[in-house]
């Protein structure tokens, strides 16, 4: 038998944090990798080339999203998406409109990403008021408690179309209904911005099907290249840059743009897009087997987040109470399987997770959590052999 570790089978359970660049992507990116290096801000024949290729590429990802093309603004990922969108929007309102940042109020959860939350934070400090509507034990934002929230002063309701840790998936178009009735009741205008960096793969993300303002788009999440993100606007929103520089895409994100990443979002987000029902449907299945799977063989798995059409089709969050998740975690990679704790972004190693313990109050379960993301070619085998690793492991560390 060979025991060279080199040979383990590697099995990526970790797709909520990273995809595979798809080949199709890759195939339209790599002319800009080597002999199309132009500058699109140059005024010569490369650089007139280069911008071509951007114009080309906001355009196949404004018709992907059913908006118009002014509306798409490429970014560096879905963190400066999710900061641009919150902040360019605030300022447009303390700048422009004269409002104080002491009358503006921004709603959101507490189960955001760290790329929401930590703005918040960010908010508070300027004397923005800050509103957390709760969720339910699904991590769901409910009409009630959505209603909770809201008043004359809102001027921001900001949330995620899939939690990247539990895989909670929200009724987005309800809750923007709601808000827009309030709305006309109260006479308040009301933005909202949807993080929608998990989403692309498996979930409809044209605005018309959706009704928000802005979304957050990050092509490393959907088969595209890492450190490219897109923040989309409905026609007539304004924002303003919260970084100085050039100028560039429309002076709202100074800096020379990554046409090679960006002709890959755009390819990546338009293959994501295509049939991302049939895919989601595929994954639902084998996502509902290998949980049934997990609860046979692992006894004290108690299964974190929502139910069915609630929960992301790739989805798979629980908790094993009183066992050391992160050395788990550890176990499992050098078997070959890469798996998380929870959100990349929300810290490398240990400790709890914020999602977990909001949504269920306990804070055993929510130091003892594990994440599984399935791929669009993970298939059952895959992850039961991950299970059955979890579950001898779990053995030994209970013998």
């Amino acid at each position: 038998m060979n025991n060279d570790k080199s040979e383990v089978k590697r099995v990526h359970l970790d797709n909520a944090a990273a995809t595979p660049l798809k080949s199709e992507v890759f195939s339209v990116m790599s002319p800009f990798l080597t002999e199309e290096f132009g500058n699109p801000s140059s005024i010569h024949k490369e650089g007139v080339r280069a911008r071509r290729a951007v114009d080309e590429a906001r355009s196949s990802v404004a018709r992907t999203l059913e908006i118009k093309s002014p509306g798409v603004i490429f970014t560096g990922n879905g963190t400066e998406s999710n900061n641009l969108a919150i902040f360019g929007y605030v300022k447009y309102l303390h700048r422009i409109k004269k409002i104080a940042y002491q009358d503006m109020e921004v709603v959101t959860t507490k189960i955001e990403h760290p790329s929401i939350t930590g703005v918040m934070e960010e908010l508070i400090d300027l004397g923005v008021f800050v509103k957390f509507v709760e969720v339910d034990e699904e991590g769901i934002i409910t009409i009630p408690a959505l209603e909770a929230v809201l008043s004359e002063k809102t001027v921001l309701v900001t949330f995620a179309y899939a939690n990247s840790e539990v895989g909670t998936v929200q009724p987005v178009l309800r809750l923007v209904r709601r808000i827009r009735k309030f709305e006309e009741v109260k006479g308040n205008e009301i933005k909202v911005h949807l993080d929608a960096a998990q989403a692309p793969l498996w979930l409809p993300c044209a605005f018309k099907q959706l009704g928000v303002d802005m979304m957050t788009l990050d092509a490393g999440k959907c088969g595209g290249p890492k450190g490219v993100g897109v923040l989309a606007l409905r026609g007539g929103i304004e924002i303003l840059p919260i970084m100085q520089g050039g100028g560039q895409e429309d002076g709202v994100r100074s800096g020379t743009e990554n046409v090679a990443g960006i002709v890959g979002m755009a390819k990546a987000l338009e293959l994501a897009q295509a049939n991302y029902k049939e895919k989601a449907e595929s994954v639902a299945k084998i996502r509902d087997e290998a949980i049934i799977y997990l609860q046979e063989k692992i006894s004290t798995v108690i299964v974190n987040g929502g139910q069915g059409e609630v929960r992301l089709a790739n989805n798979i969050n629980f908790s094993i109470p009183n066992l050391d998740t992160e050395y788990a975690v550890i176990y499992l990679d050098t078997h070959g399987v890469a798996c998380s704790t929870k959100s990349a972004c929300a810290g490398a190693g240990g400790g709890e997770s914020i999602v977990v313990k909001t949504i269920t109050g306990d804070a055993t379960r929510a130091r003892s959590t594990i994440r599984f993301s399935l791929g669009e070619n993970t298939n059952i085998e895959d992850v039961k052999y991950a299970i059955d690793i979890l579950a001898t492991h779990c053995e030994k560390m209970q013998g």
